[in-house]
This record gives C-alpha cells, sequence and structure tokens, in this order.
C-alpha cells in the first residue's frame, strides 16, 4: 500500500472510535436521556429527518409513539455500524470499514411513577424502514445488512469512566415474502462521507432571490464527515450547512455561531460536546431537585428562524394582510458575534438593561442564541414600552411559575422558550400589539402560558398506568392521540 493511502486510512475512525464521539454528543454519564418535542414542534423532527436520505414514512413511524408519552414526543437518537465477515467483537470495534444507520429510541414503558424510564423497560425503535416494539425485536427482525451490529446496549449510550460502553450482535438477513419489495438499504460509509466532504456545496438562485441548496449530498454526511474526520484538511460544510445540520444534535434551529466556532477551531468536536454538555450540566442539576427519580428530558425552545420571526412580530392591522418581508437565505451572522452576551439593547433609540430583569431569568438561559436572536428581532420591530412589557411578563414567570411548572412537568425548559411563547400568544390574541390591550390582559396571557406548559406534560398520570407484560414498567396509550 502506498503512503498516501496510508494517510487516508487513517483519517477513518474505528467502529469504537466512531460510537465514542457520538455518545460524547448524546449522553450525559450513565443517565438515560431523551429530547422532548411537543404536539405542535413536529417540524423540529422533521429537519432532522432531512439530514439523512430515507422514506417519508419515517416521521410518521416516530411521531405514531406519542401516543405512549402523553401526546408529546420523546426521542434519542443512535447509531448502529454494522461490520461485515467479523465474528470476533473486538475486531469489529477495531474495523475502518464501516456501514452506520441512524435509529431513534423512543420512551415506552416507565416505572410506576410515570416519569422515568429504566434500561430494562420496553423502548420503541425506529429506523429509516420499520419500527420495533422493543430491543428484542429490534434484534431479530431489524433490516439491516448482514454483519455484526456494534451499539450501545439498548441504545442508551453511556460512558463509563470516559468510555462508551458498546454491545455487539450478528444480524442475518431477514427473508421477505416475494410480493414484497425489497428494502432500501440506506447507509453511511467512510467512502460516502469521504465523497461528501470533497464535494463543493452548490448554491442555485432560484425567483425568489433564495439561494437554496442543491441535494448532490444529505446534509447529515456533510456534518458526519467534518465531526467524524477532525483531521482532514476538506471542510466538508460551509457555515449555513453546518448551522442547518446541527438540529441534529442541538435540538434547536439556531445554531449559527456554535457553526462558526466550529469552523474556527481545529478540534470542532469538542466545540459540539462542550455545547451540549453544558445543556445537559443544566438539566442534571433541575432533575436533582426535583423530587423522586425522573429522566433527563432536554426541550426545543421552539424558537424559529429570524426570517419567520420578523412575520411574527410584525402589527397586523384590521381587515389587512401582514405584509411578507422578503425571505433571506439565513439570519446575518454579525447580529450575533460581536459580544458573548448582550447586555444592553437599544429599542427605537432607548438603551434597555436586561440586568433589571433578574438573575433568574438570565441563568436559565439554555440558548443564550435563541435568547438573543429573540432580543434583537423584539428591539429591531417594537415599541420601547412592548418591549419591556413582554420582558416584565417572562419575568414574573420565570420568578413566580416556573418552578412549580418544574416539579409538574419533571424536565427542564427555558427562559427563551417562555419569551417565544408570550410572543406567540400576543401574535394570536392581540395582533394589533396594542401596548395597553397587552397591559390590561398581562393575567390573561401568563394565564394561557401555563396551559401551554401545562399541556406540553410527557409523564403518564400513574393511575392510568397498566402494566407490561414484557418488562418490569408501566405504558398508558394516550386516549386522545
Amino acid at each position: 500500500m502506498s503512503a498516501s493511502k496510508d494517510k487516508d486510512t487513517t483519517l477513518v475512525p474505528t467502529v469504537r472510535e466512531v460510537q465514542q464521539k457520538f455518545a460524547e454528543i448524546l449522553s450525559h454519564g450513565e443517565d438515560i436521556t431523551w429530547d422532548l418535542l411537543t404536539a405542535n414542534q413536529e417540524e423540529v423532527l422533521k429537519r432532522k429527518l432531512s439530514l439523512f436520505k430515507g422514506n417519508c414514512n419515517w416521521f410518521y413511524r416516530i411521531w405514531n409513539q406519542r401516543k405512549y408519552t402523553n401526546g408529546q414526543s420523546l426521542t434519542s437518537l443512535f447509531f448502529v455500524l454494522i461490520v461485515d465477515n467479523v465474528s470476533n467483537p473486538q475486531l469489529a470495534e477495531e474495523s475502518r470499514s464501516w456501514h452506520l444507520y441512524p435509529v431513534f429510541r423512543c420512551r415506552r414503558c416507565v416505572d410506576k411513577s410515570g416519569q422515568a424510564s429504566g434500561i430494562d423497560c420496553c423502548m420503541a425503535y425506529v429506523t429509516q424502514n420499520s419500527s420495533y416494539g422493543n430491543w428484542n425485536e429490534f434484534l431479530l427482525l431489524s433490516d439491516f445488512r448482514e454483519g455484526l451490529m456494534v451499539t450501545p446496549y439498548r441504545g442508551v449510550y453511556k460512558l463509563i469512566d470516559g468510555q462508551v460502553e458498546l454491545k455487539s450482535y450478528p444480524i442475518t438477513e431477514q427473508p421477505r415474502p416475494g410480493f414484497l419489495p425489497k428494502i432500501k438499504d440506506c447507509f453511511i460509509t467512510p467512502e460516502s462521507l469521504s465523497i461528501a466532504s470533497k464535494t463543493p456545496v452548490i448554491r442555485k438562485k432560484s425567483e425568489n432571490a433564495v439561494f437554496q441548496l442543491v441535494p448532490e449530498f444529505c446534509a447529515g454526511e456533510r456534518m458526519l464527515s467534518l465531526l467524524l474526520n477532525p483531521d482532514s484538511v476538506q471542510k466538508s460544510c460551509d457555515l449555513i450547512d453546518l448551522s442547518d445540520s446541527l438540529v441534529l444534535f442541538t435540538q434547536t434551529f439556531n445554531n449559527f455561531r456554535l457553526a462558526k466556532s466550529m469552523l474556527e477551531e481545529a478540534n470542532c468536536l469538542n466545540i459540539l460536546v462542550n455545547q451540549e454538555r453544558s445543556v445537559f450540566d443544566k438539566i442534571s442539576e433541575e432533575a436533582v431537585r426535583i423530587n423522586g427519580k425522573v429522566d433527563l428530558i432536554r426541550s426545543s425552545n421552539g424558537v424559529p428562524l429570524k426570517s419567520e420571526l420578523d412575520i411574527l412580530l410584525q402589527p397586523i392591522q384590521k381587515k389587512r394582510k401582514p405584509k411578507k418581508l422578503p425571505e433571506t437565505p439565513k439570519e446575518p451572522i454579525d447580529v450575533l458575534e460581536n459580544s458573548p452576551e448582550i447586555n444592553t439593547v437599544k429599542v427605537k433609540g432607548e438603551d434597555i438593561d436586561l440586568a433589571v430583569y433578574g438573575k433568574t431569568l438570565r441563568d436559565h438561559i439554555v440558548s443564550l442564541e435563541s435568547f438573543e436572536l429573540l432580543i434583537t428581532s423584539m428591539a429591531e420591530h417594537l415599541e420601547p414600552e412592548i418591549f419591556k412589557l413582554i420582558l416584565q411578563l417572562t419575568q414574573t414567570f420565570v420568578e413566580n411559575t416556573r418552578e412549580e411548572m418544574s416539579q409538574l412537568l419533571k424536565y427542564y425548559f427555558s427562559t427563551e422558550s417562555v419569551l417565544y411563547q408570550i410572543i406567540c400568544s400576543i401574535r394570536k390574541h392581540y395582533p394589533s400589539w396594542n401596548f395597553n390591550e397587552i397591559k390590561e390582559q398581562s393575567s390573561e396571557i401568563l394565564r394561557r402560558l401555563r396551559y401551554y406548559f401545562a399541556s406540553s406534560d410527557p409523564n403518564s398520570r400513574s393511575e392510568f398506568l397498566k402494566k407490561c407484560e414484557k418488562c418490569t414498567g408501566y405504558y398508558d396509550l394516550y386516549n386522545k392521540y
């Protein structure tokens, strides 16, 4: 083998190295973690799934699992790697030739309290082609290619003394009746990642002046190439490409600052790992204060891109449709990159000090980028008195109601999610953005906000739980689904 080929081979991580990187991004020690999407946040999941090749039924298979989680979606991403022509687990973990498949683990069974799952509880597993009701079905019936599968036990990434815990399982091809079409085997390989990383990002200009990505390769392959091959001189993603792709790991649309930092630093994986660890550390600290055993649940703040916020913050005059602002490909990065944190905001010539709205409001910001995007968009569109009133409402809820809701819902929700939902409520019920009307209805806005969060509870009530016949846990079918 030539020296150049040897050099190329060293850039391909082993199976264990790949799973170690995923575990560092997706796990929190030995805890079981979940990503929460409420019933009206399906767009976040669709964005995640669009990063991979696969059929459109993938979304519906995952979204259907909400029937076990009170109408909300609780999932966790993990990856399966298949190695061909190897039967020894150690050799499989050391292999640099693999086929990678994304899988979504969905919560099904819980303990008697209805608030925590266990490693041996039934969970649903959804691949690009099928769904499985528990781990044994997943192992016996999965439609991956033949080979030795290396993956975390039951799809739960655990870091023990900093090292990912992995298990190996032989996968045999499943016979299919002759009248059924052959399932398309969608996977990612080192070769496909290499091609994606070396192919320039191509954009075209459409009639409405929006630049769109030509899908020569799925964005997931470009992003994973960057994460799994950090020593490669090729930059597989540009800023827009990477910021779009990071929703797969971050649970938020607004990742421009994170993407910019990753592209500027030599070890981009560490940037992402540190970001995700800080989020789960906050969630873990909150979970310790909540009575009883609970899972670590990371919610989505729902904050959209700036172009959507601009429309949301426009006053609507009676009998007149809102003016549709021209679309832009992405937010201007310089709005957020000048300083690590906004302290003072100029609204129509008036300087407003954010510190006056309390330490609690600032302490519970999870995505600083989403929070600053909300603040800067509000400053651009709203009058100073409305701007300050909305922050006062946010402060009131965070200081007076948030703790109660955390105890009720058993998950962490952020300041930026509160702020965004207040904006959505005003837009829906008081679309003229009249200051006097909003002020008079402040109590009603806070009441609606409390109801919104209360209705997003993913935990089943203990009196409705039924004993599972296949595991030690309990489950409930959401009766309104």
